[in-house]
């Protein structure tokens, strides 16, 4: 690894091009290359960083940037400095990162375009998991149109095949989807705009701003393939205050993505599914659950004891593979289960076919 050695004195265009270059990107489970580097020269990296902040770099002198623009040496430090201790940063875990913006792309299909959404990340604060997008979100966003096809078919209408090109399936006018713990909401806002559907994301008042923000940000992307998005709070401890400011009181697709974190999660999920979901046969509801540890195969059985106490079956159900970022990218990778359940009941008349 060839990083500018700072006894050489080298000018503020080479520090900015070391610097720029050593930025850890976020990963975003995608299977682009990235190279690895060694302990070595992860330590080499490190004391390069650390030299330039503890460094006054007084052999700078005013110049000329990238912009034409006057820079003094004052400021090329301050930039510089500001860029070594982001580096740093990104070295130190998810934790430690600043507030950012990723994109995150839904593969395009014989049916749909390519989508993108772009999801904000505040700085994790406390015990704020919401303000982070884990690796299960992105993993069910992008199978949201197979479970539309294959397990939640009967709440879509049927297209009009007879027109060239509309093979575009969309749910039901009258289905309304609730997501759970929406987070950062990529889950709720990539199905209303991939099943055309209006979706109400919750979470947390201490999420709910960064839920709006997102939902917001993307709220023209959803209504270009027909979808609508909303958002609010909802304290599954307090589920009636939440319900009173509900347009829609009862919902046909409930949607949880990794909501499972403390010993009282499960009763409470199991709870405000079934007060939310409808009381018919057809309705449903997809729970997806990372098995990272044993406390987490811990709660999803405990969740899944509850849910079949509560008059619920198993519709379908199936495994996935995902990672969490900020983890290393050479660690393991997370065993994914989701499962659809519904109620014991018999269908609707509108679903029968």
């Amino acid at each position: 690894m060839n990083l500018p050695s700072l006894r050489k004195r080298p000018t503020y265009g080479v520090l900015l091009n070391a610097l720029q270059a050593l930025e850890v990107q976020p990963n975003s489970w995608s299977k682009s290359i990235t190279v690895e580097l060694s302990s070595t020269e992860q330590a080499t990296v490190q004391r390069f960083l650390m030299s330039i902040i503890a460094s006054d770099l007084e052999w700078l002198q005013d110049s000329t940037g990238l912009g034409g623009e006057i820079l003094t040496a004052l400021e090329q430090k301050e930039l510089l400095f500001d860029l070594a201790s982001r580096r740093v940063a990104e070295r130190c875990g998810r934790s430690a990162m600043p507030e950012m913006t990723r994109t995150w792309t839904i593969p395009a299909s014989s049916m749909l375009p390519e989508i993108k959404f772009d999801i904000r990340e505040p700085p994790l604060t406390g015990d704020n998991l919401g303000l982070k997008t884990w690796g299960t979100s992105y993993v069910i966003a992008k199978k949201l149109e197979n479970f539309g096809i294959h397990y939640l078919d009967h709440l879509f209408a049927k297209s009009d095949t007879s027109t060239p090109g509309n093979c575009r399936r969309s749910i039901l006018h009258s289905t309304k989807i609730l997501e759970l713990g929406a987070g950062t909401g990529l889950v709720g806002i990539a199905a209303a705009a991939i099943w055309d559907a209006d979706v109400y994301l919750t979470d947390l008042q201490d999420i709910a701003e960064n839920l709006h923000f997102n939902v917001e940000k993307n709220a023209a992307t959803v209504s270009e393939f027909g979808g609508h998005i909303s958002s609010g709070v909802l304290d599954w401890r307090e589920p009636d205050k939440a319900q009173t400011k509900m347009s829609s009181k009862k919902f046909s697709i409930i949607l949880a993505a990794d909501p499972l974190y403390d010993d009282d999660h499960p009763a409470l999920v199991a709870n405000v599914i079934q007060k939310f979901l409808y009381d018919d046969g057809d309705s449903r509801a997809l729970v997806a659950i990372p098995m990272r540890d044993g406390t987490t195969r811990s709660l999803a059985g405990h969740l899944r004891k509850l849910m079949v106490s509560n008059g619920f079956l198993e519709d379908s159900s199936g495994e996935e593979i995902c990672q969490d970022d900020w983890a290393p990218s050479d660690g393991p990778e997370v065993r994914l289960r989701w499962t659809i359940w519904k109620r014991d009941l018999p269908p609707h008349p509108k679903y029968e076919k």
